[in-house]
């Protein structure tokens, strides 16, 4: 369970930030926020004002709430119509809503009911506290990263004697498990699917992925549409290993990069000059430093080193960025992007992953999760 010291911390940091925009209160949905801010997962509205104590309004698992979260105004909710006069009681004038998430047929039905509020945005408020990792989270985010460690020790031998990705995969999986991987994992945004990660070999490290991530791979079928197809791994054959480990929905996030035999031109040099932006992005990584920065530099050194057209993807599929912050969500702010031109903090987590890629070859790259701190980077992974 999360400490109630804890969450009463996030709400005294999410008041600020509430405050900063100009906010009354927010009204959290979202289930990683909810988890967040509440230390619990159930169907239900909370209500996080800038003055006064938050209230838990509860749809179904009322009975898991009252005993695991610490929320002390734990309450049933019955009906959306409660909504408005629960606000006008807290004197609500401006309510910050979700909008990076929320449905549109759910924000007209609070639109309808709400009538006198301002609805605005309140998810980048809650974005901002969240990007700021505690003891507490770090500390979940270093047992996800021990899973990773296991899973890469297992990697060599199941590089060298499984058949296809997919089955290297399967095994992989297990071994996460078995370390205490919790399974489901979550992916903020519409459409956002996400599980263990990939394990992509050959040419299924270089098919195009449809969500914004370097590497795709075809998936299992047409309806998943990324990660590992079964390709059968053959002599100079890359094999990515790209996994997320998982504890108490904290994630960490790593790649590594292995061969079936002496590597196909030009995979090993590739992987080399990935190897080499990693180690001099970790010289970005500290308080102050805009994040898009890390983003120019690598594409910089790989442009330098002859590889500008297979940075983080390969034509229209390539994607504008080098790395991301990780917490509850494996896409979580900083995002280390072209135009993201906020400046990296202390207590951001982060994973930072250069990646080459080459149609019908395949595709090679190296990633860590850090944990910056005013001294600069802790590796996690």
């Amino acid at each position: 369970m999360v400490p109630a010291e804890e969450i009463g911390r996030r709400h005294a940091v999410l008041r600020e930030a509430l405050a900063a925009d100009g906010l009354d209160a927010v009204l959290v949905v979202e289930a990683s926020d909810l988890v967040y801010l509440t230390g619990v997962m159930a169907d239900a509205h909370l209500i996080a004002s800038r003055e006064g104590d938050p209230v838990l309004l509860v749809r179904r698992g009322l009975e898991r709430c009252e005993a695991e979260s610490p929320i002390a105004d734990v309450r049933p909710l019955e009906s959306l119509r409660e909504l408005a006069p629960l606000l006008a009681e807290r004197g609500v004038q401006r309510l910050g809503l979700e909008l990076d998430v929320l449905p549109a047929a759910r924000y007209l039905r609070y639109a309808q009911l709400l009538e006198g509020v301002e609805l605005a945005d309140g998810a980048d408020a809650i974005a901002r506290v969240r990007a700021v990792k505690s003891a507490w989270e770090v500390d979940r985010m270093r047992r996800a990263a021990a899973q990773l460690g296991a899973a890469f020790r297992a990697a060599p031998d199941l590089v060298a004697h499984e058949e296809t990705d997919l089955a290297i995969q399967i095994e992989l999986e297990r071994v996460l498990r078995r370390a205490g991987h919790q399974g489901p994992l979550r992916f903020r945004g519409l459409n956002g699917v996400m599980f263990y990660g990939a394990v992509l070999a050959g040419p299924d490290g270089a098919v195009a992925p449809w969500a914004d991530t370097p590497l795709g791979g075809p998936g299992p079928n047409a309806a998943v549409g990324k990660g590992p197809g079964g390709w059968r791994i053959g002599a100079g054959d890359a094999v990515t290993v790209d996994l997320v480990g998982a504890a108490d929905g904290y994630v960490a996030d790593a790649t590594r990069t292995f061969f079936r035999g002496e590597p196909r031109v030009p995979l090993a040099e590739a992987l080399g000059v990935c190897e080499a932006i990693l180690a001099d992005l970790e010289g970005l990584i500290r308080p102050g430093v805009p994040a898009q920065d890390l983003y120019r530099r690598g594409l910089e050194l790989a442009t330098d080193a002859g590889f500008g057209d297979h940075w983080m993807g390969h034509g229209p599929a390539r994607v504008r960025f080098v790395g991301h912050g990780i917490g509850l969500d494996i896409n979580e702010r900083p995002f280390l992007a072209e135009g993201f031109e906020a400046p990296l903090a202390a207590g951001n987590a982060i994973a930072v992953e250069p990646k080459l890629v080459f149609p019908g070859v395949g595709a090679v790259g190296v990633e860590n999760s850090y944990l910056i701190t005013a001294a600069g980077p802790e590796r996690l992974t």
